[in-house]
C-alpha cells in the first residue's frame, strides 16, 4: 500500500524538473525499494492528439536527467491518463510527488 509524503528533497527537485519541462502535463513519483518510479502524462502535439512524438524525442534524456537529479535509479514511464488509484494498485512504495498544475483537464 502506498503512503503519501509531501515534503522531501526529492519532491522539491521533481517540482523544479516538472516546471522546466512544459511537455509534461502530470507527474507522479513513487519511491520504491530500489528506485524511484516516475510516471508522466504528456500534452498532445500542436498538430494533433498524439503525445508519443514528444516521448520518443525526450524520454531517454528525461530519464537521464531524473537519474542525475535524484542521484539514483529511475524508472520513467509514460501513460495516457491514469488515476492515482491505478498507479497505486499493487505498488509498494511511497508517493513523493503528484504534480498537475499544468493540466487544466483535471479538477482534483
Amino acid at each position: 500500500m502506498m503512503n503519501l509524503v509531501l515534503d522531501t528533497a526529492a519532491s522539491g527537485a521533481l517540482a523544479k524538473w516538472y516546471a522546466a519541462n512544459s511537455a509534461v502535463r502530470r507527474l507522479w513519483a513513487i519511491s520504491e525499494a530500489q528506485r524511484m518510479r516516475v510516471v508522466v502524462t504528456l500534452g498532445p502535439t500542436h498538430d494533433g492528439d498524439d503525445f508519443y512524438p514528444a516521448w520518443l524525442a525526450n524520454g531517454n534524456e528525461w530519464a537521464h536527467e531524473l537519474q542525475l537529479l535524484l542521484d539514483g535509479p529511475v524508472r520513467l514511464e509514460v501513460t495516457d491518463e491514469p488515476f492515482l488509484a491505478e498507479l497505486a494498485a499493487g505498488a509498494d512504495g511511497v508517493l513523493v510527488a503528484e504534480l498537475f498544475w499544468r493540466d487544466s483537464t483535471r479538477a482534483d
